[in-house]
């Protein structure tokens, strides 16, 4: 797949090929242990990111990219001296799409939570708000 020169490469790739692709990846990661896919795919095979993307929407390539995520996702789960433990923790969501989902749907549930507790206002607020209303009401009606 490597086009010496000529026309620019294509991203249109049959499926064999992407099928080939995706265990060539598989394989490179688990002899380069890489600390992100980005090494294989940009600096091994020369692909640019909008091509990166173009594969992993490819579903004879997903199964491949998916299995190659796990496998350069075991470096920041496991403190090899490989990966500094603050960077661990922030890709963690990139390699773990269920520690994302989990993680994204703890946060929208805390922020129903405390916007319905915004919302609800107390008894004292309420008595508050009316006694506010009627002197407006009051005043409106004494400048008639």
């Amino acid at each position: 797949m490597v086009h010496p020169g000529g026309r620019p490469r294509t991203v249109s790739f049959s499926e064999e090929e992407m099928i080939d692709l995706g265990k060539e990846m598989v394989e490179w990661v688990k002899q380069n242990d890489p600390l992100h896919l980005s090494e294989w795919y940009t600096i091994e095979k020369m692909f640019i990111y909008e091509e990166w993307k173009t594969f992993i929407q490819r579903k004879e390539f997903i199964p491949y990219y998916q299995r190659a995520l796990k496998i350069v996702g075991k470096n920041y789960l496991h403190n090899n001296g490989k990966v500094n433990p603050g960077i661990s923790q922030r890709w963690q969501r990139v390699y773990f799409k269920d520690l994302k989902e989990q993680e994204d749907q703890d946060l929208d549930d805390a922020a129903k939570r405390a916007s319905k507790e915004n919302l609800e206002t107390s008894d004292t607020d309420k008595e508050l708000l009316m006694a506010m209303l009627d002197l407006i009401k009051d005043k409106q009606r004494k400048r008639e």
